[in-house]
């Protein structure tokens, strides 16, 4: 039965200014819904694209503008085609049309270049017209990421394996009484397996150190301490190994009562790293350089060698994680990839900054800053 009691019936706008003012509250709900549907469009962290049915590109979000590397005009009425590899792939990809799977095409740029995506599809239809809803996330970091996390667990494997297997065989050799009355042998071939032992300490303590550093657990000890000893102490650790590769340490001397703001131990750690690393890149009798530049707020250190330089391209990644045991030079040296990103972290956490300047055969320079101290 219609119901018709006043109290529980909608009231009807009686006049021309309250229809006026009911359909500007509609209006208003409107906008506002567009403006948080927009929101939500432009912060969304992957790409949305609207295509016709057959694959026209209608539309497409800002970060999906950005992922392809183009404006809405370069983007509107192109085909899937031409932003998606899916030669020998279509089928695949229209399987995944309300499916909710995610498939992985090559995605192509703009400007030429490709990048990994996960798409997922959805069909919809926007006043009657059938369409498609493509979400597109880049995936390139993730790929990058688990080929780091390989090449560490391949690196890790063989630089701990090998150590490991020697002090093994060692072990077993002097249980069976082989250097039984052969004690310089012994005495020799006990050095070589302190070596190896040192350098498992060593790494595991740079993969400790890294991990400190990321999650802000290192804790550093800031105090005012005059730069000669921070050199001096740097020198010290590898005066004895610089001469036994013929290496010349060069250090001109400091200005007396020059101090700076950091964290001894830790800061020593980072100059003995870029010292060593110049170290074992220089020709025998090429000396190593340790200078420094006074300004007004900062002293900025600097390890110079005259070893074959480092390209470009690597420059730039240089500090990365394992960035070192992606170089065929690593596995030579025996480096870990693990020392300048440390260095970089230690130098960051104190206010400074950390860089190399260097040309393909012509050496390296790695500098440093420190937060100067002027004594009252």
């Amino acid at each position: 039965m219609k119901n018709d009691d006043p109290a529980t019936r909608e009231r009807k706008p009686q006049t021309v200014e309250e229809l006026k003012a009911q359909l500007e509250k509609s209006n208003d709900r409107l906008r506002n819904s567009e403006t948080r549907i927009r929101t939500l469009i432009q912060t969304i962290p992957v790409g949305l694209l609207i295509t016709s049915e057959d694959g026209v590109i209608e539309s497409g979000s800002p970060v999906c503008l950005h992922l392809f590397g183009c404006s809405y005009a370069d983007l509107h009425g192109r085909s899937l085609g031409e932003l998606f590899h899916f030669e020998g792939k279509m089928e695949e990809f229209l399987s995944t049309i309300d499916s909710n799977q995610t498939k992985e095409f090559a995605a192509r740029r703009l400007d030429g270049s490709e990048f990994s995506a996960a798409v997922k599809v959805s069909s919809f239809a926007s006043f009657s017209k059938p369409g498609l809803l493509i979400v597109v996330e880049d995936v390139s970091a993730k790929h990058e990421l688990e080929k780091l996390k390989q090449e560490f667990l391949s690196m890790m494997a063989h630089d701990l394996r090998t150590p490991l297997t020697s002090i093994k065989c060692f072990l077993e050799l002097v249980s069976e009484g082989v250097y039984d009355g052969r004690i310089d042998e012994l005495k020799r071939r006990s050095s070589g397996i302190g070596n190896d032992t040192t350098r498992l300490i060593n790494m595991i303590s740079s993969l400790l150190n890294i991990h400190k550093l990321e999650a802000g657990r290192l804790q550093l000890s800031m105090e005012v301490i005059p730069l000669s000893e921070i050199i001096y102490r740097s020198m010290q650790s590898l005066a004895s190994w610089a001469e036994s590769r013929n290496i010349p340490l060069d250090v001109p001397p400091a200005k007396s009562g020059l101090l700076v703001s950091a964290d001894g131990d830790y800061t020593v750690q980072v100059l003995v790293n870029l010292l060593s690393n110049a170290i074992k890149f220089s020709p025998k009798g090429s000396p190593v350089i340790i200078a420094h530049e006074v300004h007004d707020d900062f002293i900025k250190i600097k390890v110079i060698d005259k070893g074959r330089g480092i390209p470009k391209d690597v420059q730039a990644r240089l500090f990365n994680r394992f960035e070192q045991a992606r170089l065929s030079d690593a596995r030579v040296e025996g480096g870990s990839g693990l020392g300048l990103a440390i260095s970089k972290a230690i130098v960051e956490e104190q206010g400074g900054s950390i860089g190399v300047n260097s040309e393909p055969g012509q050496g390296c320079e790695f500098w440093f800053t420190l937060k100067r101290e002027i004594p009252e």
